[in-house]
């Protein structure tokens, strides 16, 4: 690890596409910035998820902050000077139901009025996008201008591209608590010692309700497994990244990465605590949940009950790592050899899984709190945090170089979750 810097301009908490790309944006601003990771960078969900960089399908509240990133993707690899496998082959989401038809048209009109295209897919023109598949007889429906790129490499880069712009980052280095003074942010205490900064940003994934606890602050936030797998090499099958069921992205060497919607919820004492908040994510999206409990459940529960507990638990579980569930990646496979002919003969080379850091509304927070003034929260991105990476990490810069963000985050507030009124979400993916 690096020599502990005494201060900084900034702190960023977390090394994940949110904290790099944001580190990446203020050292391009002149700031001095530390980044503090308790593992390394992209150890969990930034290098784990599907690799999906979508504006469909997205809550209203998104739909711009997505446009915009769409548009620094595009020339994402040019500006880091590195191979991100980026691809705009479209995403593409076949209905399973009428009602799927129904949610999603509704959603185009949404859309629209954004100056997004998408369009819907009749079951004739389905060939075209995936040849010689057999992906159902709904239909669906398909925004050419989305893309997917490779998570366990663009993270990497934006570390790199930061890095070379005055950025530290510090591996290794759990921090345990935000400081204050004054009702301000001071400064964070890290395992190693303290580093002084007036503003502290933080980016830190499924930990963030817990270290906001300890600043008095309530974050309803729960974790859920997501399991990915990845096969041997295919034909060429489609550049779309594409939703049928399965999910499934073509990566250059003609490997899939292959998933599903479904995904399994560890019981923890959070879920007790914020479970009235997620009842009606919980009557949408129960189906596709498995709850299950374990001693891991018992275990990363504890850190939200004393300073003590989270130090133990961070400097524990210096990488998250749940098993995947393998029952449910075989049927995965299984699906996609149904729909996709040519997958025939392709196996399962390699599987993982990663904690997604879900809020009751499945929007993120991004925001300058009051209380501690100094402190900007960009969390909760319930697995959609991967395409929104690079935006984020823009806005997060606004925020404090600028004073305000180029984009109403509105939606994104903290305080929403004091509010009267239940928490919905918008989201049809």
């Amino acid at each position: 690890m690096q020599t502990l810097p005494d201060r900084a301009d900034v702190v960023i908490v977390g090394a994940g596409i949110a904290g790099t790309a944001s580190a990446w944006y203020l050292a391009q601003r002149g700031l001095s910035v530390v980044v503090c990771e308790k593992g390394r960078v992209a150890g969990e969900q930034s290098s784990r998820n599907w690799g999906f960089v979508r504006q469909q399908g997205r809550d209203p509240a998104e739909i711009p902050l997505m446009m915009e990133s769409n548009r620094i993707w595009r020339t994402l690899e040019r500006d880091l000077n590195a191979d991100l496998e980026w691809t705009v082959g479209g995403n593409f989401v076949c209905f399973q139901s009428e009602e799927d038809r129904a949610s999603f048209t509704r959603w185009r009109g949404i859309a629209q009025q954004h100056g997004l295209q998408s369009r819907i897919v009749e079951p004739s023109e389905m060939q075209q996008i995936v040849p010689d598949s057999q992906l159902g007889k709904l239909g669906g429906i398909y925004t050419e201008s989305d893309g997917h790129a490779e998570p366990a490499k663009v993270t990497v880069a934006l570390q790199r591209a930061a890095d070379g712009r005055g950025a530290t980052f510090l591996t290794d280095c759990a921090v345990f608590g935000v400081e204050t003074s004054g009702g301000s942010v001071s400064g964070v205490e890290t395992e190693h010692g303290t580093i002084r900064a007036k503003t502290v940003v933080l980016a830190s994934g499924a930990w963030t309700s817990r270290m906001l606890a300890h600043l008095g602050l309530t974050f309803p936030q729960v974790w859920i497994t997501g399991s990915v797998a990845r096969t041997t090499a295919a034909p060429p099958i489609s550049k779309a990244a594409t939703w049928a069921g399965v999910a499934f992205r073509q990566r250059r060497d003609g490997t899939l990465n292959i998933a599903t919607r479904s995904a399994d919820h560890d019981l923890t004492i959070e879920s007790l605590l914020f479970g009235r908040a997620f009842l009606d994510d919980f009557r949408k999206h129960g189906r596709d949940l498995r709850l299950r409990f374990g001693r891991a459940s018992l275990a990363l529960a504890l850190g939200r009950y004393s300073k003590a507990a989270l130090r133990r638990e961070l400097t524990r579980y210096r990488t998250l790592d749940p098993a995947p569930n393998h029952r449910q990646l075989d049927d995965v496979l299984a699906r996609l050899k149904q729909a996709i002919p040519a997958t025939r003969d392709v196996k399962l080379s390699d599987a993982w899984a990663g904690y997604i850091d879900m809020t009751p509304d499945m929007l993120p927070v991004l925001d300058h709190l009051d209380q501690p003034s100094g402190l900007v929260v960009a969390s909760g991105f319930s697995g959609h945090g991967f395409g929104m990476g690079p935006i984020v990490g823009r806005l997060v810069s606004e925020i404090i170089a600028d004073g305000q963000p180029s984009l109403d985050l509105h939606a994104f507030r903290f305080s929403r979750f004091a509010e009267d009124g239940p928490l919905t979400s918008d989201t049809v993916i």
